[in-house]
């Protein structure tokens, strides 16, 4: 994008900035040094062994006293770094934040994605009107791509995020616990952890992250050691509705968190098999395959400046008759025939 906004988006109260203890300290000693200056002709310029414990001592206190009011205390010297530095500074907004920036996003996402002009043109209006509201930042409500395997659903969320400069991450709901992978985790389980979410704003600082989930009609549901259960759906509806997600508390941290501007798409190859809960809060598009037109155009792109011409004939002779046979053409397959052909050693297509 060619411009990106930067706007602070508060995910965690500015209230849990807790400064160090190391600072802490060295703001008790300095005010004891001036109260023992006050009480000397000549100032101090040093306290004593005994003056400087108690004042480390008292700041010690203080720091612990700080913590346990703002809900602290619990967390590894690690995790309580990466909260107070995300509530000090905020997290930033990617994505267009302009109208000329959005049809230019709208317009790069077509170009690379042609077959998805329903779903590129949707995000158009949607991003038109956040930024002529005054809003910042990619904004779309959860999204379902239901489709044939190898339609591109998951490469075109991945690039989605790319192209507004936005992380994203891939979270596979094969084995049940994507649920927990979503959420977090807290004790009671092997490994207690922050959920995928919470995680990558806590790294990134970026508080519009584009969570992929893919294949969500295949959810399972997982048990802990203790009993509790958790499955894809129960973990999604809290973070898929703005009013919840804006107060998220994460299992791992137990801290509120402001989720609401998570990017949630989610794929699927059959929307029926969905769970009717994530469907109603979902915006959902029903994907066809590729078509050979399509198909062509996007192998053509791939390889572009690759082979001679008869190997390039014969390259997209192919790709359209594989894109019109009952199983059709996967995205894959055509960058795994555009690489031959970059490969100088033309594919064995006959």
């Amino acid at each position: 994008m060619d411009k990106l906004q930067a706007r602070r988006f508060a995910v965690l109260s500015p209230d849990l900035v807790v400064p160090r203890l190391e600072d802490m300290e060295r703001d008790f000693v300095n005010a004891w040094l001036r109260m023992k200056g006050n009480l000397l002709s000549g100032g101090a310029d040093k306290l004593g062994y005994g003056q400087e414990k108690k004042a480390k001592d008292l700041a010690a206190n203080a720091h612990s006293r700080r913590l346990r009011q703002v809900g602290l205390t619990a967390l590894a010297k690690e995790a309580r770094i990466q909260v107070t530095a995300l509530a000090h500074s905020g997290a930033s907004l990617s994505g267009p934040s302009t109208r000329d920036a959005v049809y230019q996003f709208a317009a790069d996402l077509h170009g690379e994605s042609p077959w998805m002009r329903e779903v590129s043109a949707w995000i158009m209006h949607k991003m038109l009107a956040h930024v002529c509201t005054g809003g910042c930042g990619l904004a779309l409500p959860p999204v379902i791509l239901a489709g044939p395997p190898g339609s591109g659903k998951s490469h075109y969320a991945r690039r989605m995020a790319e192209l507004a400069g936005a992380p994203s991450r891939l979270i596979d709901v094969g084995g049940g616990s994507a649920g927990f992978r979503i959420t977090g985790t807290e004790k009671g389980w092997g490994s207690a952890q922050a959920g995928i979410p919470v995680e990558t704003i806590l790294s990134t600082h970026v508080a519009n992250p584009v969570m992929v989930v893919d294949e969500v009609d295949k959810a399972g549901t997982m048990q802990s050691t203790k009993g509790t259960s958790t499955s894809l759906t129960t973990a999604l509806l809290p973070l898929l509705d703005p009013g919840t997600a804006r107060r998220f508390e994460c299992p791992f941290h137990r801290l509120p968190f402001d989720m609401s501007r998570v990017i949630w798409i989610m794929t699927a190859n059959n929307a029926d098999h969905i769970p009717a809960p994530l469907r109603d809060r979902a915006q959902i598009f029903h994907l066809a395959g590729l078509t050979a037109e399509d198909a062509i155009e996007h192998f053509d792109r791939l390889s572009a400046g690759c082979g001679d011409q008869a190997e390039r004939d014969d390259c997209r002779a192919f790709v359209a008759r594989m894109a019109g046979a009952p199983r059709g053409i996967s995205l894959r397959q055509i960058r795994q025939l555009a690489g031959a052909l970059r490969s100088s050693t033309a594919p064995n297509i006959h």
